[in-house]
């Protein structure tokens, strides 16, 4: 064996340790990226909503298809002003009315009859379909005088429509609780300009500030899911999450608007 191979100097043997630690950075920083995606992967399926498919039907709202408005559902009646339904029949889950802590809410007549005992359990879009009035069922505590908020259940994704005429005069894009996103659109009401329709649990908007929108026709955006840990009080009303569109109604300035 020969004993008189040449040693690597000190620059060589600096070289190396140089591409060693390298080397150990390199696999760090890819286990590091590996370990962010699983993290990123876990949060989205845990908070990931539970509800059922758009049917292919429900694509386009039935609520949009009758030229002469026959297939146009009032729900609720704000002084005066009617709200209709703002999906389509087909995807409806459940009407509900709920009190309110906001001064300016006005309170909102409901329209058909309300939901007792085994009637809280009918889908909607079945109870239309056998030309029955709507069910509509009070949540917390909500009663004559106190039913600010409208609910209307509906199936993630589905297509959500303007519940009046008017114009879009607000959208706002922000996260409920701090942490899910949410769209929120106001509309100020044609027929009466100091009412302001606040449609929410939105994504995906079609329209924006300035726009004119007709009842139950011009689409808004896509009705939000909520995540599984947040459970809804539909949920009680419903076979699902209790997924479901928002619209209350506030008496303002009309010229506070700026439109």
């Amino acid at each position: 064996m020969r004993t008189d191979l040449p040693t690597p100097g000190p620059r060589r043997q600096a070289a190396r340790r140089r591409a060693q630690v390298r080397r150990r950075r390199a696999l760090a920083l890819a286990a590091l990226v590996a370990l962010a995606a699983l993290s990123v992967w876990a949060a989205f399926a845990v908070s990931r909503p539970v509800s059922t498919r758009v049917p292919v039907a429900a694509a386009a709202p039935t609520v949009l298809a009758s030229p002469a408005g026959e297939d146009l559902v009032p729900v609720a009646e704000a002084d005066g002003v009617d709200l209709l339904l703002p999906v389509s029949r087909e995807v409806s889950t459940a009407v509900a009315f709920r009190p309110s802590d906001v001064a300016e809410a006005v309170s909102l007549t409901p329209v058909g009859r309300r939901a007792a005992g085994g009637d809280l359990g009918e889908r909607l879009g079945d109870v239309l379909a056998g030309g029955g009035e709507v069910a509509y069922a009070l949540l917390d505590g909500a009663g004559e005088g106190s039913c600010d908020v409208l609910e209307v259940g509906a199936v993630p994704g589905s297509p959500v429509v303007s519940p009046v005429d008017g114009r879009v005069v607000s959208l706002q894009r922000y996260r409920l609780l701090g942490r899910y996103p949410d769209v929120e659109l106001r509309i100020q009401c044609a027929d009466d300009p100091s009412l302001l329709v606040v449609v929410s649990h939105l994504r995906r908007p079609q329209v924006a500030v300035g726009d004119p929108v007709a009842a139950g026709r011009t689409s808004l955006a896509e009705l939000r899911g909520f995540p599984a840990s947040l459970q809804q009080s539909l949920g009680r009303l419903t076979s699902d999450a209790g997924d479901h569109v928002q619209i209350m109604v506030l008496r303002v300035e009309a010229g506070l608007t700026g439109l």
